[in-house]
């Protein structure tokens, strides 16, 4: 329904015009009249006078007098224009008639949540008014959903495994222009125009965008009102994708869809997702590590909850380079760095001291590099967790490496198919990969040599003899090793995991 107040809008914008006087701007209008001595005044008409009768216009809060100049000493809604009142009277009976036109399109796309409940169907009735193909996407740029037309669509558009995303350097345009901080900022739909012509709306579930509506202009141009279509768009869908419980695993922020995906192993390629990870401000580095810390608490809980967001967001600093989701109750990081140690020394007491605040464990996986691995070096982290527990372990950080053996224990007293195996070559500890990269960049035979040490019980005379060295070139590359790694090779426990890598190469060929 029409208020006076948008009429009045109207006029203002239209005819350029002063409008004096009070009004009620709820006030329904649903006709138009001009006043005659003879007119019959209805309830929600409204009438306009060029005749400043005031016997006929005393109380009359839906007479508008359309004058040349206002005469402030009268107490009645006037609008000052040149133009005729016939004038007036056609351009509101045309933009009331034009506002109910727009009032039935919304109207039809509210009522489509109920009485057909698919989005699909959705989508499509909002097209048909539009007249331009309409895409939904998550944030990470994957699109979930769209309309008819725009299934037709294959330009700018990435076809990945079954899966729909825009291409990098329309994202980076995206970017460039600033349009996808507008989509997080705005809350109504907005136009775009750069190489081309788009309308874009944030879909929000609980004040988080967890989608938006990319409307392109392909058919015909955009008009004003079709920010009301896809405003009312927008309604709909947010309301069925709460419903539907599309985002059960995801805040919306584009971070976590990446790490969803190599989580669920979505991806297989490499080049893939390095090249969507561009799109956030994670640099995929040398040494990768996953951390996992329970957090029984459901997603539906995470987006009302702004303590658990403080918490992410206080975890985040101190990793520094790092992504994270919220996944099986579990808040995991995904950390990447130049070092060997995710946690150096400053920052892992500030890590311990975080966990220890809010009463916090975390499980931490072997280094690895291939970020393909993640689903492998996930089930690591959760692991640690879980032998800690049993174990009884003391502390609030348990590194997988420190229960290499126990898992091997595990897998022996559990032989169903329920308990998850992970790649044997992911317990290979991530020193042996070090030294294998330094002797091929120096073409050397460091890890030839910590094998044959580990397999003559650590004997420097008789590890010299099997490899046909002389002492002091044993004992120089004893000493290098030890400095390249940073470790003292008479650290029991050091010696135990490398042995385990060592043998665990031997069983697979490698040596």
């Amino acid at each position: 329904m029409i208020n006076l107040k948008a009429i009045v809008d109207f006029i203002k914008d239209k005819y350029k015009s002063r409008v004096f006087g009070e009004y009620d701007e709820d006030y329904i209008i649903d006709q138009v009249h001009i006043l005659n001595e003879d007119t019959e005044i209805f309830q929600n008409g409204l009438y306009l006078t060029a005749k400043a009768n005031l016997e006929l216009l005393y109380g009359k809060k839906n007479i508008l007098l359309v004058v040349n100049k206002v005469n402030e000493s009268i107490d009645v809604l006037q609008v000052e224009t040149e133009s005729s009142i016939e004038k007036v009277h056609s351009g509101i009976c045309k933009f009331i008639f034009t506002e109910y036109k727009l009032y039935a399109k919304k109207f039809n796309i509210y009522n489509s949540l109920y009485t057909f409940n698919d989005m699909n169907k959705t989508l499509n009735i909002a097209e048909s008014y539009l007249e331009n193909p309409i895409f939904i996407l998550d944030t990470s740029y994957r699109i979930i959903n769209r309309s008819n037309v725009a299934n037709f669509i294959k330009e700018d558009i990435l076809n990945y495994k079954d899966e729909y995303y825009l291409v990098t350097d329309i994202v980076n345009t995206m970017k460039k222009d600033r349009c996808i901080d507008n989509i997080y900022s705005f809350n109504k739909s907005f136009f775009h125009y750069s190489d081309k012509s788009l309308i874009f709306s944030g879909i929000r579930i609980n004040n988080v965008t967890a989608a938006y509506i990319c409307v392109v202009q392909k058919q015909r141009q955009f008009v004003e009102e079709d920010l009301e279509i896809t405003n009312a768009l927008t309604q709909v869908l947010s309301i069925q994708i709460e419903r539907d419980n599309l985002f059960v695993s995801s805040s919306g922020l584009e971070e976590e869809y990446y790490l969803m995906d190599l989580l669920t192993n979505r991806i297989d390629n490499v080049i893939h997702i390095k090249e969507r990870l561009e799109n956030i401000e994670f640099k995929v580095r040398k040494s990768i590590q996953l951390i996992a810390i329970p957090f029984s608490q459901t997603y539906q809980e995470y987006r009302h909850s702004f303590g658990l967001k403080q918490l992410i967001n206080i975890a985040k600093n101190i990793l520094n380079n790092c992504i994270f989701t919220f996944y099986e109750e579990k808040i995991i990081f995904m950390v990447s760095t130049e070092e060997k140690d995710i946690l150096a020394k400053n920052n892992k007491a500030k890590f311990i001291e975080f966990l220890k605040l809010n009463n916090l464990k975390a499980g931490v996986s072997l280094r690895f590099e291939n970020i393909l691995d993640t689903k492998e070096f996930y089930n690591q982290a959760i692991h640690a967790l879980e032998f800690s527990e049993r174990l009884k372990s003391q502390g609030y950080i348990f590194h997988f490496e420190d229960y290499l053996e126990y898992y091997i224990f595990h897998l022996c007293e559990n032989i169903d198919n329920d308990v998850h195996r992970v790649d044997i070559n992911t317990l290979i500890h991530p020193y042996i990969k070090e030294l294998e990269d330094i002797d091929k960049e120096n073409n050397g035979e460091l890890l030839k040599t910590l094998v044959a040490y580990l397999e003559c019980n650590r004997n420097a005379n008789d590890t010299a003899k099997k490899l046909n060295i002389h002492c002091s070139t044993f004992f120089y590359r004893f000493h290098k090793i030890e400095d390249m790694l940073n470790i003292s090779l008479n650290d029991g426990d050091i010696l135990f995991k490398l042995e385990l890598s060592s043998k665990i190469l031997k069983y697979k060929g490698s040596f």
